[in-house]
């Protein structure tokens, strides 16, 4: 597996493992990365020992979202540039031949939260804190999670959360569908890396042609959503209100 410098691959038998290595950031997400991942993902579809795919974050956190001190003073085409990598990112795990499996620890926030949408099952520790903080800050999350959170929660939840921001633990998440199983954190690699090798032993082609039935059409950055949320995102991003609270999460704060 080739090397990367904010993203680690692996193969274990028939899984490949991408982890999320930017510890310090909490996995914060800058353009580096999401070209990175893009890369990496392509490398481990194009080989055939694996199977079945494994997305997890180093150290304390799954990931935070968007690096705000790079994204977040953005503007104008270079903003609007971002917004389609970073949606071109989730569209890309979300359309990987093989399955995705999220493991979660920590913060799983704003995109990060949206790049968990995006895989195929979610297995969380039991430290987990799911958010959307997006509204705290003025503007809305802006890569594919309003479309594909509705899908897995149901709509009236899903605006909830989405409107509120609130964190959610993995109890609620395990209740409301989000979290396929809870673990203890010690446990969760283990126990993810287990699950994926029994998912590994089924039919490569049957798995293919069962998540390609099961989500025909993921949006795409290019499509009638991607074009919304990048005009969603600069209509917010004019309004001085998101520049005072990006300004404070710059500063250091998770969300």
């Amino acid at each position: 597996m080739s090397d990367h410098q904010f993203v680690r691959i692996a193969r274990e038998g028939a899984v490949g493992t991408l982890t999320l290595n930017r510890p310090e950031v909490l996995n914060a997400c800058n353009p580096a990365t999401h070209r990175e991942i893009q890369r990496a993902i392509d490398e481990l579809e194009a080989c055939d020992e694996v199977r079945v795919l494994v997305l997890r974050g180093a150290g304390r956190a799954f990931c935070s979202g968007s690096d705000l001190r790079e994204v977040g003073v953005m503007k104008g085409r270079e903003a609007q540039a971002y917004i389609r990598l970073d949606f071109s990112t989730k569209t890309r795990i979300a359309t990987c031949a093989k399955p995705v499996i999220a493991s979660l620890q920590g913060h799983v926030a704003g995109g990060g939260f949206e790049m968990a949408l995006a895989c195929d099952m979610r297995l969380v520790a039991d430290d987990v804190q799911f958010s959307l903080p997006e509204i705290r800050l003025g503007t809305i999350p802006g890569s594919g999670g309003l479309q594909r959170l509705p899908q897995i929660v149901g709509l009236g939840i899903a605006k909830e959360w989405a409107m509120t921001g609130r964190r959610i633990g993995a109890e609620e998440a395990h209740l409301r569908g989000l979290a396929n199983a809870v673990h203890p954190l010690a446990e969760l690699q283990e126990r993810t890396m287990a699950f994926a090798q029994e998912l590994a032993q089924r039919s490569a082609t049957a798995l293919a042609l069962c998540k390609v039935a099961l989500d025909p059409a993921p949006p795409s950055p290019d499509g009638l959503v991607g074009i919304y949320h990048r005009l969603a995102s600069q209509a917010c991003h004019e309004d001085p209100g998101y520049h005072r609270e990006a300004g404070r999460f710059r500063k250091g704060a998770v969300p």
